[in-house]
């Protein structure tokens, strides 16, 4: 009986051991035959990895080449981490086309397709992602951050995310550093927005010594701007190679200037206010010339057959003449000549000007070489000018709007900055300055910080504002 017990305990433990057995070859070919998931390439590394031959493909951001070390920094698109590659002997590389190209011609910011081995973190392959869309120059556009919009001037809408990749001088800034005064270049594919470059942008002038030439004028890159009371004015110019020209009733003079995008350039005038008074010759040539054309400079009549003498300042042109649109425009005198080529053109009739998709007519243009110009225009007609000495800049200073007295805006933070607006000086954080509505550019410095630039825009109701602005980056 009891040897009996010993056999079934026997024949149990057998069905056991049988049972077992099955179900774990069961769950051996299963697991033989599940794929093998492959990690992306931000998280690889040898102890997880032991396929030499795995690979992964990656679209991502080019950002940067190192041929020192052989390395190349990529941004995967789709989580935003950075990672690195090697380069050997057997890395191809090619443009969008698929022509073979070196790694020396990528741009940061560049969308690639990258083939990538695990095993050895080398780089196969990376090619310019034929289905990535560039967008050059771009100036005109507007970023909510909030609701991840970046919208072009043509109204189209991209993604931005807080992985998109903005690059400055080829390293990572914030999406809060572009200013609106930047020229960008885009990548991405469809909407999504994966890189920003500031390929261009605007740097500070900080004019010191201004209190000398107070009710004259400032002229740089296109830009005349009315000199106050204060000490010291600070000005958004487009990066480049200058004449800055300081003038006030005869006095002044001109001095070179560099801008350098993002950089605070300092210069001080205060030498040049000495009491002589310094004059310069405006020489006319105005076509046709038998248009019989009128000139007067500042409303009065002058004869400009001969060279015109006029004391270093700021003075409105009007050139006209009978049967021709006349020509309006501010010109500064700041150099000893200054050549003034003007071509009229001829009005047309009425019907003629109705055709016209614009209705404003013909253009007239002069061109000053040694003078700077701001043109005005005229009713019923287009005016425009363009002059040797400045750029395409265009102001960003200008006020649209009117002065609201007795409303205010005040600046919370940064603590100790000082406060420009439109280029004026206000006065050091916490400040308050008169309210004026319109566009106007609020300026930040503070010695040993960057200076930073904000565009706001003033409505016109009777209430206070107040801005607190974030930390200033010690430099």
């Amino acid at each position: 009986m009891q040897h009996k017990r010993i056999s079934s305990v026997k024949n149990l433990i057998m069905i056991h051991m049988i049972a077992v057995s099955a179900l774990l070859s069961v769950s051996c070919g299963r697991a033989a035959q599940e794929p093998v998931t492959v990690p992306s390439a931000n998280a690889v590394s040898e102890d997880s990895v032991k396929v030499s031959d795995l690979e992964v493909n990656d679209l991502a951001v080019f950002m940067g080449y190192k041929p020192e070390t052989a390395d190349i920094s990529l941004m995967s698109a789709d989580n935003g981490r950075t990672y690195s590659v090697s380069v050997n002997d057997l890395s191809r590389f090619a443009d969008r086309y698929g022509k073979v190209t070196v790694p020396e011609l990528f741009e940061p910011g560049m969308i690639v397709e990258a083939d990538i081995s695990v095993h050895s973190k080398s780089l196969k392959s990376l090619q310019q992602s034929p289905d990535a869309y560039v967008k050059r120059d771009v100036e005109d556009f507007d970023i909510n951050l909030n609701r991840g919009v970046f919208r072009l001037k043509d109204g189209t809408n991209l993604h931005i995310t807080p992985n998109t990749a903005v690059l400055k001088d080829g390293k990572r800034v914030k999406a809060e550093d572009i200013s609106d005064s930047d020229t960008l270049i885009l990548g991405g594919v469809d909407h999504e927005l994966y890189s920003i470059v500031i390929s261009s942008g605007y740097g500070h002038l900080k004019i010191k010594g201004t209190q000398y030439f107070s009710g004259g004028w400032v002229q740089i890159a296109g830009m005349i701007k009315p000199v106050g009371d204060d000490p010291g004015m600070m000005l958004d110019v487009a990066e480049g190679e200058y004449e800055l020209v300081v003038t006030y009733k005869g006095r002044g003079g001109t001095k070179p200037v560099a801008i350098n995008r993002g950089r605070e350039t300092v210069i001080d005038v205060s030498d040049l206010k000495e009491d002589l008074v310094k004059t310069g010759e405006l020489v006319f040539t105005i076509r046709p010339a038998d248009a019989l054309a009128k000139v007067k400079i500042d409303g009065e009549e002058v004869d400009y057959y001969s060279p015109v003498t006029l004391e270093y300042g700021v003075y409105m042109m009007e050139v006209s003449a009978e049967g021709y649109n006349t020509v309006k425009e501010r010109i500064s005198v700041g150099s000893d000549v200054s050549n003034v080529d003007i071509e009229l053109q001829e009005k047309q009739s009425k019907n003629s000007e109705e055709k016209q998709d614009s209705g404003s007519g013909t253009t007239s243009s002069s061109t000053t070489t040694g003078a700077g110009t701001s043109g005005t225009g005229s009713t019923g007609t287009t005016s425009s000018s363009t002059t040797s000495t400045s750029s395409s800049a265009v102001s960003r200073n200008s006020a649209d709007g009117s002065v609201l007295y007795g409303n205010h805006i005040y600046i919370d933070a940064p603590e100790k900055a000082e406060v420009y607006f439109d280029g004026i000086y206000k006065g050091i954080v916490p400040c308050s300055f008169t309210k004026e509505s319109g566009t106007h550019v609020i300026t930040l410095r503070r010695d040993g910080y960057e200076t930073r630039t904000f565009t706001v825009t003033l409505d016109t109701t009777t209430q206070n504002e107040t801005y607190s602005f974030s930390e200033l980056q010690a430099k």
